[in-house]
């Protein structure tokens, strides 16, 4: 690939930071070499700052470490990834359905009380990561958390221990670089057989280190199962959390216990109860850039993908992909870790409509 040393940290900035494309997935971190990155990843961190924003003492410490190797480049998802090509690499070819490859399509629920108490919807995520634990398919897994000080802020944790699989529960709807988690599996854990939560930007980017020419591919190879959730769309957090809930609507963000936003209400909810109920539309001008152009709902390149739209309060939707996110889910179920019937074909329908919506126009108001 001619020319490929010519490029560095400067050229994702021009190309992908500065015009609000990044999708703060955290590849291009994983990436580096040098840890020349390792500054940007703290940028995402400082309340201060939003997730994209790279100040000038920032930008002037990464150009003295960067030694102009192109991984952070090549390994960009928004620069490097294709569909296409990642689909063809998978399942042989390309998705004429607008949900992508699936094998089967269920509507799921944690069997574990715990769990299920504390989940987003039916808490089959965090029952798929205690199953591939317990049973030694995975020596790690890496989901989001969020911090106390500040309330909220998300970040990527690696877990080996099934009793703290309670602590990245819940949606953030917030980017969290969840593929610096995935590194920090890999080399400050030592661990090589890895199950990822992540969201489509944050698969892609794992994805985009097998196809891209210059892929660190250790990354993906490390990964044993992906667990994609549905997405429409994440927000800056000084945005969600500060501008909208805390000043706004005088919401402290450390009062709240979970947060439900689908394509038309956001419900924000304080000790158990509905504090707020707000149309979506009120976080439009929010939207983050990046997540305006994106066009996968359902992580079409997940093994299993789960989501709330489709199945009853209570309940996760599951599209079954792969045929090793097919064994571990059959398995899980078997085990009664989780419990699962045949999604309906309305459930399916509402699942189709959205995603031929975003595939064709984007996330609307």
């Amino acid at each position: 690939m001619s020319g490929i040393k010519e490029k560095s940290f400067s050229d994702l900035m021009n190309e992908v930071v500065t015009p609000g494309l990044c999708t703060v997935c955290g590849t291009c971190v994983a990436a580096c070499p040098y840890n020349a990155l390792i500054l940007r990843e703290e940028s995402f961190k400082r309340l201060e700052l939003y997730e994209l924003e790279v100040t000038r003492d920032i930008y002037k410490s990464i150009e003295h470490l960067c030694e102009k190797c192109g991984f952070c480049y090549y390994n960009c998802p928004e620069i490097m990834f294709n569909l296409e090509k990642a689909e063809k690499e998978e399942f042989g070819t390309v998705a004429k359905d607008e949900l992508g490859h699936f094998l089967k399509a269920y509507m799921a629920q944690a069997t574990d009380k715990k769990i299920l108490k504390n989940a987003q919807c039916g808490g089959v995520a965090t029952a798929l990561l205690k199953y591939t634990l317990e049973n030694k398919l995975v020596n790690a897994t890496v989901a989001v958390t969020s911090t106390e000080h500040p309330a909220w802020k998300p970040k990527p944790m690696v877990i080996t221990d099934p009793k703290n699989l309670l602590k990245v529960q819940k949606t953030k709807y917030t980017p969290a670089a969840t593929v610096i988690g995935v590194s920090s599996a890999l080399y400050e854990w030592v661990r090589f057989r890895i199950a990822v939560v992540a969201t489509p930007c944050q698969v892609r980017g794992m994805w985009t280190t097998k196809i891209s020419p210059k892929g660190y591919s250790k990354i993906f190879n490390s990964i044993k199962l992906i667990i994609g959730l549905f997405c429409y769309g994440t927000y800056p957090y000084n945005d969600l959390f500060i501008k909208f809930l805390a000043k706004k609507h005088g919401i402290n963000p450390s009062s709240v216990n979970k947060i439900d936003l689908d394509t038309e209400k956001i419900r924000v909810y304080v000790d158990n109860e509905l504090e707020l109920e707000a149309h979506r539309r009120q976080l439009r001008k929010h939207l983050r850039k990046s997540c305006r152009h994106c066009r996968d709902f359902t992580n079409r390149l997940a093994d299993v993908s789960l989501g709330g739209v489709g199945s009853p309060e209570k309940w996760t939707t599951v599209l079954i992909r792969t045929e090793r996110g097919r064994k571990i889910f059959e398995y899980a179920v078997k085990e009664r870790y989780i419990k699962a019937k045949p999604l309906s074909d309305g459930g399916l329908r509402k699942i189709r409509e959205l995603a031929r919506l975003k595939l064709s126009e984007g996330i609307s108001d």
